[in-house]
């Protein structure tokens, strides 16, 4: 519980040195108030300080609430009416006047409410009043951790004798104001954490005792005052998270004393300034996520006592100065996600106390240097996504105390060293993404804290060792994109807290192991596109976290387990390309949370289960090259999410259902090379959102509904091959996004309509075999994106051709077959 104190200063205020503490973290909850000292001395009866003219008086004890609003007041009495009295023996004559922290009373701080606070902070809230400039002998000012949220008053500017001044973590806003560059003994400024914005002013450069200047995490602009070379006496510069632009003026290369310079996360541009290499008691330069460009200076490697460098996510280029080399106590080197370019110098391999080097994604080329070994100190080494090539160095293999080595997205080549497993420390391995070729070593099961294990996309081949079972701390494991082959081991069961499994796109062979389902963590398994063949293991319904299944492109046979059903994390479900048989299970609509099912290409048959209907989150549902029959449940026409639909190339009979009109959502619906027959749904029409829509290969009849003219996101149209009749709506002349229509093959009638010369992005028109006649509107001509042609066939033309198509060099057509001549140029 913190209490309200009164502070009851003499009108002479030059004999007090008061510390205004409404919370000291290092005292604990307890509010902290220094006594005043007065020249008069103790009070000779009681020996405690001098009463009304000289005591810093304690108010009672008073519980404060989550709101209470901070103000500065003077106190009701006759000293505070100006009374002047004399008060005794060697006391000063005058009116002595009371001011006091002035707080809301609520309930206890103690007690505990959502996002309660720590008991370090007042939670006050308000304005920091402009009476404090009144006192003139405050030396600490820290209203830290509250919730003030005004400006700061320019008449802080007034307080001549401070020298720290801690207003971090409010809600304070506005411009810092220029007067805070009268506070000649100020020694302390902590800004950070608050919401002050434009410009820093210049005459924070007048502040000549500071020596730490802590602004960070707010939302200052403008450029960096060059003034601020003046602060000799700086220690501690923080000013990183803000809105700063400009370049960093050279001046700041006399700060002498200066062991600490953040800026990072700005807006800075221009190049690192040359002379920052004169700051000899520097240990951390912080300048990433800014705009800096040109080259990083080589006298930067002058910075002897520099222990972090840090100036990745920048624009800086050239090559990286072996001058760093002499940075003997260097621990970070941070260089990451820059244009950097040249080969990685030899010489930071002297950096004998290297702990971290990130010189990732910059176009750094040539080998890595063996020299690299020799930082037995190193536990991150980061250097993906360059241009790196040759062999990875043994050498690195010495670097036992390595937790992170990054090499993925080069162009490293040959074996995988097996002095890598003598790494035994490291959590997180990647090679991905390289060159590499030969066998995995069965030295990389050495690992037992391992935790990301990635050689995808490399032409690494033989079996999986079965070694990499004993890698029991495995979250993520990814061999994908290789040549391996061989069968799956049997112990992946093992690796119990696997989360993720990827082994596709090689050619493993064999069955998918039983014990892969002991995997109860594991969210995603990729066996996609290898060689593995008999049943999907029932076990498989064990994987309880499993969110994305893909077996793909294997030789997989048999039925779907219905186990799968259980699955309630799953996601997305993809068995296509496969040799499956038997029904759909009725259980897969137990799958609330799928968004993907993919059956393709098996040789499934029976009806779709209607319960699919039920899976309100799917988006894309492909059935497509299997002997699924029956009709299309009107179910499907409650999946609100759907966006792809193929149930081409099946046995489906019956009438396509009214209800696939409701999929508002739908992008693509193929149900070609069926057995449907009756019209097309008018319905169709409401699928604003379809891009494609092919019903070719049926038994469709009737016309073809003008609501199709709604589609306006339609580029292609498929109803070849059906039993279409009646007349071309004019309707699809107002589809501007349509590339290709394909309507031949019916026994459509009647004049083509003119308003198909709208149609001026359509680059294939397919109208032969059908009982069209008439003559070819002259506003056909207007299609001058046509690169396919054809109206023959069965047709009856008549008349002459738009004289534009013969000058349209790439139109393939059959025109010669009409027997018509071009028409006269008008």
């Amino acid at each position: 519980m913190c209490t309200l104190r009164l502070l009851r200063l003499p009108e002479d205020w030059k004999s007090a040195r008061e510390h205004c503490y409404p919370c000291n973290c290092r005292r604990g909850p307890a509010c902290v108030a220094h006594r005043a000292v007065n020249r008069s001395g103790p009070d000779r009866g009681t020996g405690r300080p001098a009463g009304a003219d000289g005591a810093l008086r304690v108010h009672r004890r008073r519980r404060l609430g989550p709101k209470r609003q901070l103000g500065l007041e003077p106190a009701v009495g006759p000293l505070a009416r100006g009374d002047h009295r004399q008060h005794g023996p060697g006391r000063e004559s005058g009116a002595a006047v009371q001011w006091a922290l002035r707080a809301d009373p609520g309930l206890d701080r103690r007690s505990r409410r959502p996002g309660g606070l720590g008991p370090c902070r007042h939670d006050l809230y308000g304005e920091i009043p402009a009476e404090i400039g009144a006192l003139a002998n405050l030396r600490h000012l820290n209203l830290r951790s509250n919730r003030l949220d005004r400006p700061i008053p320019a008449e802080i500017g007034d307080l001549a004798g401070l020298e720290v001044l801690d207003l971090k973590h409010n809600f304070l806003f506005g411009a810092i104001p220029a007067e805070i560059g009268s506070l000649a003994s100020l020694r302390v400024l902590d800004l950070r954490g608050n919401g002050f914005s434009r410009p820093l002013p210049d005459s924070v450069g007048n502040l000549s005792s500071l020596t730490r200047l802590m602004l960070s995490d707010n939302r200052l602009s403008g450029a960096i005052p060059a003034g601020m070379g003046r602060l000799v006496n700086l220690v501690w510069l923080d000013m990183s998270r803000n809105s700063l632009s400009g370049e960093i003026p050279p001046e700041m290369g006399g700060l002498a004393n200066l062991t600490w310079l953040d800026l990072n996360s700005n807006s800075l541009s221009g190049p690192i300034p040359a002379e920052l290499g004169r700051l000899s008691r520097l240990k951390t330069l912080s300048l990433w996520r800014n705009g800096l460009t040109g080259k990083i200076p080589p006298e930067l490697g002058d910075l002897a006592s520099l222990e972090d460098l840090s100036v990745g996510l920048n624009d800086l280029s050239g090559s990286i100065p072996p001058e760093l080399g002499r940075l003997a106590g260097l621990q970070r080197l941070r260089l990451g996600y820059n244009q950097l370019s040249g080969s990685i110098p030899a010489e930071l391999g002297q950096l004998g106390r290297l702990r971290y080097l990130w010189l990732d994604y910059n176009e750094l080329s040539g080998s890595i240097p063996a020299e690299l070994g020799g930082l037995r100190l190193l536990r991150d080494l980061w250097l993906q996504g360059n241009r790196l090539s040759g062999a990875i160095p043994a050498e690195l293999g010495r670097l036992r105390p390595l937790r992170t080595l990054y090499l993925h997205d080069n162009r490293l080549s040959g074996d995988i060293p097996v002095s890598v497993g003598d790494l035994v420390h490291l959590d997180r391995l990647r090679f991905d993404g390289n060159e590499l070729s030969g066998e995995i070593p069965p030295t990389l099961g050495n690992f037992a804290g391992l935790e990301h294990l990635s050689l995808a996309d490399n032409w690494l081949y033989g079996r999986i060792p079965e070694q990499l079972t004993n890698l029991t701390g495995l979250q993520q494991l990814d061999l994908s994109n290789n040549e391996l082959s061989g069968s799956i081991p049997d112990g992946i069961g093992r690796l119990k807290g696997l989360t993720e499994l990827d082994l596709h796109n090689n050619s493993l062979t064999g069955a998918i192991p039983s014990r892969i389902g002991e995997l109860g963590k594991l969210k995603r398994l990729r066996l996609q596109n290898n060689r593995l063949s008999g049943p999907i293991p029932g076990s498989i319904g064990d994987l309880d976290a499993l969110e994305v299944l893909d077996l793909r492109g294997n030789r997989l046979s048999g039925s779907i387990p219905d186990s799968i059903g259980g699955l309630s994390n799953l996601v997305q479900l993809r068995l296509g390309e496969n040799l499956l048989a038997g029904e759909i299970p009725e259980s897969l609509a137990d799958l609330d949370r799928l968004e993907w099912l993919d059956l393709s290409r098996n040789s499934l048959s029976g009806p779709i289960p209607p319960g699919l209907g039920n899976l309100a989150g799917l988006e894309a549902l492909y059935f497509s090259f299997n002997f699924l029959d029956g009709e299309i449940p009107a179910e499907l026409g409650s999946l609100a999410n759907l966006k792809i639909l193929r149930l081409r190339w099946n046995e489906f009979s019956g009438e396509i259902p009214a209800e696939l009109g409701n999929l508002g959502s739908l992008k693509q619906m193929n149900l070609w090379h069926n057995s449907l027959t009756g019209p097309i749904p008018a319905e169709l029409g409401n699928l604003v959102n379809l891009i494609r829509l092919d019903l070719d290969d049926n038994e469709l009849s009737g016309e073809i509904p003008a609501e199709l003219g709604n589609l306006v996101l339609l580029t292609e149209l498929w109803l070849r091959r059906n039993d279409l009749s009646g007349e071309l709506p004019a309707e699809l002349g107002g589809l501007a996004q349509l590339r290709r229509l394909y309507l031949d093959g019916n026994r459509l009638s009647g004049e083509l309509p003119a308003e198909l010369g709208g149609l001026a992005g359509l680059k294939r028109l397919w109208l032969h075999d059908n009982d069209l006649s008439g003559p070819i509107p002259a506003e056909l001509g207007e299609l001058t994106a046509l690169e396919q042609l054809i109206l023959g066939g069965t047709n009856n033309f008549s008349g002459c051709l738009p004289a534009a198509w013969e000058t349209l060099e790439t139109l393939a057509d059959d025109l010669d077959t009409l027997g018509l001549e071009y028409c006269e140029a008008s």
